[in-house]
């Protein structure tokens, strides 16, 4: 190598990362930018506010992207009601996207008095100008929710201060229809429908008198989507949200809305509806009968109906399941209805082909015989409890007793195959997803809160539906009382009282009197556990005859 050769090396390698540094971009400057204040978006009918990332709602803060999807959605929505031929606000419409849990607020601000805590709503509406939508940053930005907020900016710009279940009703009805979703169900169909408040349910879905949309959608699938729109316009002309809706379905041609509410009640009953949401679905019952696989008496349920409310019960085909042969029987069943409600139960055998049967209505009994068998692996039977009083026709009569029975008289000459059910029934419930392991059957226990054993016979017996095979334990106390098997169904369980136990179950209220009944899986794995009280029956002594 040449002197000069050694000279220009480090020249040419400088050189050549000279020019590879050419097409590497250089990191950039970074110079302040915005972090704190409001941002905003406009749309045709909306504005948009929300908080950047320090101030002044860090928790709430989204993305200009986030903001424009919510404008979108929110314009969606409007589209839709105003194609429904709904009366459009007049304004522009904010919507602030806030965090309630710390009462941060990118705008505006929320009405004085919104129920606390604030972080379990996920939008609240101030009613100033054409309304401020405000939503929860961490749950009220899907379109269900901003379909619901945005019907009611609507339904302000028509009845403003109308009654809130009527309102909260027909949003839910619309954000479901908008969505075209599944809709929600409530945990207890046995609330007055014109119901809202922390009274109305266990559920902040019932509670906020949402289950109205199925009345509403009942509406619409007799009368005509139409129809829906005009109870919220016939509502700033009547009292209540009861007489407009009643004055809506009388000018339609229906009845009076006590039999109208007793016809929602039977459509409930047999899932009598189009809406996919809806068809086929049965309702949560309040009540159980188990119809013994023996002629006699069926033990009698009373249940308590307030009013615009109904209480559903199920009745249950024989003892045990698959288990011997079973046979055709008729039921007689009667109603002791209560004074000044002149409502009509009904029944439905929930098996392929079924119609809802009307009892017969004589005075304060209504009564009904219907084609029964003792087939346990038959699909439970309904009846509906419909107390239709109501404040358009006072009074509205709450706390009213509705008393079940009935007589099964069995044909022992007629061996009979268990009833087919409907296709595609769908039980109302809460979501359960598909176990991936071998979870323990969940019991319903057909028995008093307070179970008397005789003395003399020691015998502990009570009737309890398994969803399925396992075992069952039991314990008394401190005392083990001993297992039983299990099997889809109806299970006629039964326990011997150890003799040492009797004197202490004489009284009710002690720790030993607890009955702990708990299932499990063939497997082993433990489930949930169900309680009662038990208290021991003296025999009476009989007093020597005088001769």
């Amino acid at each position: 190598m040449t002197r000069s050769s050694r000279f220009l090396l480090p020249f040419a390698l400088i050189a050549v990362a000279t020019s590879l540094a050419v097409g590497v971009p250089r990191a950039a400057a970074i110079d302040p930018f915005p972090t704190s204040g409001v941002a905003t978006l406009s749309s045709d009918h909306f504005q948009i506010h929300w908080s950047r990332d320090v101030a002044p709602c860090p928790t709430a803060a989204i993305s200009q992207e986030n903001a424009g999807e919510v404008l979108g959605m929110a314009e969606r929505a409007y589209a839709l009601y105003s194609g429904w031929g709904y009366t459009a606000p007049g304004a522009l419409v904010d919507i602030s996207v806030d965090d309630f849990s710390v009462d941060c607020f990118a705008h505006g601000t929320i009405p004085l008095g919104t129920p606390t805590p604030h972080g379990r709503w996920d939008a609240i509406i101030t009613p100033v100008g054409s309304d401020e939508i405000h939503l929860s940053a961490t749950s009220g930005l899907e379109y269900h929710v901003i379909a619901h907020e945005v019907f009611h900016v609507f339904e302000d710009a028509v009845a403003p201060g109308a009654q809130q279940w009527l309102t909260e009703g027909l949003a839910e009805w619309a954000s479901v229809r908008a969505n075209a979703a599944a809709g929600g169900l409530e945990q207890n169909p046995d609330r007055t429908m014109d119901c809202v408040g922390s009274e109305c349910g266990d559920s902040e879905f019932d509670r906020n008198g949402y289950p109205g949309w199925m009345l509403f959608e009942y509406l619409a699938e007799r009368f005509g989507d139409d129809k829906v729109k005009s109870v919220l316009t016939a509502a700033p002309s009547n009292p209540t949200g009861t007489a407009a809706l009643a004055s809506v379905v009388t000018t339609a041609g229906g009845p009076p809305l006590g039999k109208f509410f007793e016809d929602y009640t039977t459509a409930r009953l047999t899932g009598s509806f189009t809406y996919t949401a809806l068809a086929g679905v049965l309702p949560q019952t309040q009540a159980s009968i188990v119809v013994a696989s023996s002629n006699g008496a069926v033990s009698p349920v009373t249940l308590a109906v307030n009013h615009l409310a109904v209480r559903y019960v199920d009745l249950a085909h024989g003892l045990n399941t698959d288990t011997g042969p079973c046979y055709s029987a008729s039921l007689a069943l009667k109603v002791v209805l209560p004074a000044g409600v002149a409502s009509t139960p009904y029944y439905y055998e929930n098996a392929k082909g079924a119609v809802a049967q009307a009892f017969s209505v004589s005075g304060t009994t209504a009564s009904l015989t219907v084609p029964w068998n003792t087939c346990g692996a038959s699909p439970h039977a309904y009846v509906s409890l419909p107390n239709e009083t109501n404040d358009v026709a006072p009074p509205a009569l709450d706390g009213r007793e509705f008393t079940l029975s009935g007589t099964v008289t069995i044909d022992k000459s007629k061996p009979a195959a268990a009833s087919e059910a409907p296709p595609g029934v769908k039980v109302s419930g809460p979501v359960i997803s598909a176990p991936t392991t071998d979870p323990a059957p969940d019991l319903t226990l057909h028995a008093p809160e307070l179970i008397r054993v005789s003395a003399k016979t020691r015998l502990l017996r009570f009737i309890v539906f398994s969803s399925g095979d396992g075992t069952l334990k039991a314990t008394l106390g401190s005392t083990w009382l001993g297992s039983a098997g299990l099997h889809a169904g109806n299970n006629d369980v039964r326990f011997i009282v150890p003799a040492q136990l009797l004197k202490t179950l004489r009284k009710t209220n002690t720790p030993d009197n607890v009955l702990m009944l708990t299932s499990y899986s063939l497997g082993g794995t433990k489930g949930a556990s169900v309680t009662r009280r038990v208290a021991v029956q003296l025999v009476k002594k009989t007093k020597p005859k005088r001769r």
